[in-house]
């Protein structure tokens, strides 16, 4: 029960008073119980409570509410004869004719008066209706035609039941008011429409003020741009989500490490989930998967072409190996005629080292030995030959056998007994050494390049950093009778670069083995590559391949079922505008006639709902694709539409400050500004 102040008690106590000391005579004349009172004692009686006759606001607000009105003024009618019953005594049936005689002299005496009551009654008994479902007295968005057509059905459906409980169930004045109804929700969404112009119009006087408080800039439209056409759940969600100036700012400087090819969908994930909500919907699929599957498809041709900007271009070391061979193979074709020119020399000396090694080797060393101490003799004698060219063929014999050998000593022994050879066909013919460095030289190339393409190898055999920068000075190092750097190390680079290549092209398809493959595990690939071609362009190269991992990642993510909870937001979103608004009649009516209406609408509201967020989806899907001007054109367009949110919000400080302050001169400092 809710307590009265001590004034309301006070007040309460004087009335009471008063209605004890009031005299017999100072009471109407009650009639005889059971007897109706005649007109002329009505009349007597609205004399006596003339005040009350102004109680018709009241009567007029409470009949005027729809479909309940006569049962709320049925109610207070028989609450005042209650109440006059305990005050001045008498029985409650005539206390209620008095109670109803002074109402209608009420309403005969002030017309107007109770006309405005029930008009207000009518509109405020609706006001909780229509905010809990706009659309169904077409007050929501849309087509006015659909929402004049959902207004008249509901307005049939009130007025048919606001006639019946008037009428007491006449049939004919329940077709009437629902006619009459009918027609006036078919007039309501258009009477809204030139309502609406009057208030645009003193609405530009508000910015005409706006605009001379904040300035021009401020209050000035923004520029028309690719987001002007889209409807306004669309713009709502992109204002709220993705125009941030802090989210933009990070999305433009991920775009400028990604390049023209990168999409929102790839540096945000609130735009991965506006994607894959496209992709699940049959009209906007194509729109989305289109521009991935277009980006996938050019991913080798992008990759290579950062390869070749930075790297070089691809050197092919099969190609390259091919070409070396050749050049042994015209190196030793010289040797014959270079060495059969030459002058006979005395080879002795290396006939006398073998004869004294021969006889303390045994088994396989020692046959080897024995031949090779043969092939110097002249054939079919004893006598060591001069002629060059016999030392050379034994050194070519002495080249096989060493290719074959495991045994440390038979190795050593050879290699030593192959460079007496070689020192003694150097003076005699200084051609020959010429030619061994040569063919020496190539034969590090080769080397060198098969050492490249194994540089960046994972796995517990990999390269260590140290060890390739070992090899790239070594490599560079002349020998022989060579001057200036060998090109050993070059062919290391080769073979490496080649490698990459070769990856792209077998691993092209899967940008994550592409990445293993190249970057590795840890950092050394990287530093290795910074070792060979320089660390800005190394770091370039693999940027690029991350670049297009992230590509492929996200059109794995957009085309795959599993979201995070901000990549699900977009789809929330779409659920709540398609779900129609619903009418809580357990709020409002209980009446069959706004039930039925309801029931009519519905299916009008729900489809209307659903084709509006596949619109939605389809305005704002096709965005989070957008690549090159288009999407710097969209980042300018998120840009204005969040500082037109600001604006907004500043309007309202700037309104709220004015009201609060009842219109004072100084209002509140705007976020931007300072004090002076």
């Amino acid at each position: 029960m809710t307590e009265l102040t001590p004034e309301q008690l006070q007040a309460l106590a004087r009335a009471r008073a008063r209605v004890q000391i009031k005299q017999p005579q100072d009471q109407p004349p009650l009639p005889p119980s059971g007897r109706h009172l005649t007109y002329e004692e009505g009349l007597a009686a609205l004399d006596t409570e003339g005040p009350y006759g102004y109680g018709t606001v009241l009567s007029g607000l409470l009949e005027g509410v729809p479909i309940a009105g006569p049962y709320l003024l049925g109610g207070t009618k028989k609450a005042a004869a209650g109440f006059r019953s305990l005050l001045y005594g008498g029985s409650y049936e005539d206390q209620l004719r008095i109670v109803n005689a002074i109402n209608q002299e009420a309403k005969i005496a002030h017309p107007n008066v109770n006309t405005t009551g029930q008009v207000i009654g009518a509109v405020g008994g609706t006001i909780p209706a229509v905010v809990a479902a706009p659309e169904m007295f077409g007050a929501g968005a849309g087509n006015i035609l659909l929402r004049s057509a959902a207004s008249g059905l509901t307005g049939t459906g009130i007025g048919a039941a606001d006639a019946y409980v008037r009428s007491g169930g006449d049939p004919e004045k329940t077709r009437e008011g629902a006619i009459e109804g009918g027609l006036l929700g078919l007039a309501g969404p258009f009477a809204g429409e030139v309502v609406g112009a009057g208030i645009k119009a003193s609405a530009r006087g508000a910015k005409a003020l706006t605009r001379a408080l904040l300035g021009e800039e401020m209050a000035s439209k923004p520029a028309q741009d690719m987001l002007a056409g889209l409807t306004k759940s669309s713009r709502d969600w992109l204002a709220k989500n993705v125009s941030g100036p802090g989210m933009l700012a990070a999305a433009r400087d991920r775009f400028d490490e990604l390049g023209s090819q990168a999409m929102f969908a790839d540096v945000l994930p609130e735009w991965r989930g506006v994607a894959k909500s496209g992709v699940a919907r049959e009209s906007t699929r194509a729109k989305v998967v289109d521009p991935l599957n277009e980006r996938n498809s050019m991913a080798n041709t992008r990759l290579r072409s950062d390869f070749e900007a930075n790297l070089g271009p691809d050197p092919v070391p099969s190609t390259i190996d091919g070409e070396l061979r050749a050049s042994q193979a015209q190196v030793k074709n010289q040797y014959r005629p270079a060495v059969e020119e030459l002058p006979a020399y005395d080879f002795k000396p290396i006939a006398e080292r073998l004869d004294k090694l021969i006889p303390y080797r045994r088994g396989g060393e020692q046959s080897d030995l024995l031949n090779i101490r043969n092939m110097l003799n002249d054939f079919g004698k004893d006598t060591v030959s001069s002629d060059p060219a016999i030392a050379y063929e034994t050194r070519r014999a002495i080249d096989r056998i060493l290719k074959t050998a495991e045994d440390p000593e038979v190795i050593e022994t050879l290699s030593g007994i192959r460079g007496m050879i070689d020192e003694r066909l150097a003076r005699a013919a200084g051609g020959v050494k010429a030619l061994d460095t040569q063919f020496d030289e190539l034969g590090r190339q080769r080397e060198g390049l098969l050492q490249g393409q194994s540089a960046l190898a994972d796995g517990p055999r990999a390269m260590r950093p140290t060890e390739l920068q070992e090899k790239l000075v070594t490599g560079a190092e002349p020998h022989g009778t060579l001057i200036g750097p060998s090109a050993e190390s070059a062919r290391v680079r080769q073979g490496t670069l080649g490698e990459m290549y070769h990856a792209l092209g077998t691993e092209g398809s899967d940008m994550n083995a592409l990445r293993k493959i190249i970057r590795g595990k840890g950092d050394w690939n990287r530093e290795k590559l910074g070792m060979m071609f320089g660390p800005e362009k190394a770091d370039a190269a693999l940027n690029a391949i991350d670049r297009e991992a992230l590509f492929a990642e996200t059109s794995n993510r957009i085309t795959s079922a599993a979201d995070t909870a901000r990549e699900a937001a977009f789809e929330k979103y779409l659920g709540e505008v398609s779900k129609a608004s619903e009418i809580p009649t357990e709020k409002s009516w209980t009446d069959l006639g706004l039930t039925m209406a309801r029931r009519l609408a519905r299916s009008l509201f729900d489809e209307g709902a659903g084709a509006h967020a596949a619109r939605v989806a389809d305005e704002v899907a096709p965005l989070s694709v957008l690549r090159g001007e288009q999407r710097d054109a969209l980042k300018e367009a998120l840009m204005r539409l969040g500082h037109e949110n600001a604006i907004d919000q500043q309007r309202m400080t700037l309104i709220n400050a004015l009201v609060q302050g009842g219109g004072k001169a100084g209002y509140p400092l705007l976020p931007d500004e300072k004090h002076k």
